[in-house]
């Protein structure tokens, strides 16, 4: 088989192979939608694909995230967060969208009924203020000693996740806490 003939045949396959019109929608392919998408590429590794990071040093997020919401403490924590308020989302609303997916779709049962989703605004507001100089466990622990009584949560929002034994700890060097 000469070079062109070999090119060409390769050609022929690939174009083959690539998505048309007609097959490129199939039935049994997912559609996400950007925040969706930046959930998995940005949260996803360490919160898990569903939210449920169990039984790793991590926060689940399915189910329980939602609590946050009835406080302002609990909204303005999550918006804070330095993974969150130092995105490389830089848009507000690309953000807004990502914690509403966040909360309202991974959190789903857990989001008190008339929470209002987050706003460009107050992403951008709240953003400005990240939590990098403080405890992210003390202050977590802070936020969330008050959600049982006042929301509801149950008591083992205290934990990283429902069945976890011993305190809550990330073992990171002690020059970076």
């Amino acid at each position: 088989m000469s070079w062109i003939s070999f090119s060409l045949a390769v050609t022929g396959l690939t174009a083959a192979l690539a998505p048309t019109a007609t097959n490129a929608a199939t039935p049994n392919v997912m559609t996400m939608s950007v925040a969706q998408s930046d959930y998995i590429e940005n949260c996803g590794g360490c919160h898990g694909f569903d939210g449920d990071s169990e039984p790793a040093d991590i926060p689940v997020l399915k189910g329980r995230v939602g609590y946050f919401m009835c406080t302002k403490e609990g909204r303005d924590y999550l918006i804070r967060l330095p993974n969150v308020a130092h995105s490389r989302i830089f848009d507000p609303q690309e953000l807004a969208d990502l914690m509403n997916f966040v909360v309202f779709a991974l959190g789903a049962e857990s989001v008190p009924k008339g929470a209002r989703p987050f706003t460009a605004g107050e992403v951008a507001s709240r953003r400005k203020n990240a939590m990098t100089t403080i405890s992210l466990i003390q202050e977590r622990a802070r936020v969330v000693s008050d959600l049982p009584a006042s929301c509801h949560a149950p008591a083992t929002m205290g934990k990283y996740y429902p069945s976890q034994q011993g305190p809550n700890h990330i073992d990171v060097p002690s020059a970076i806490r």
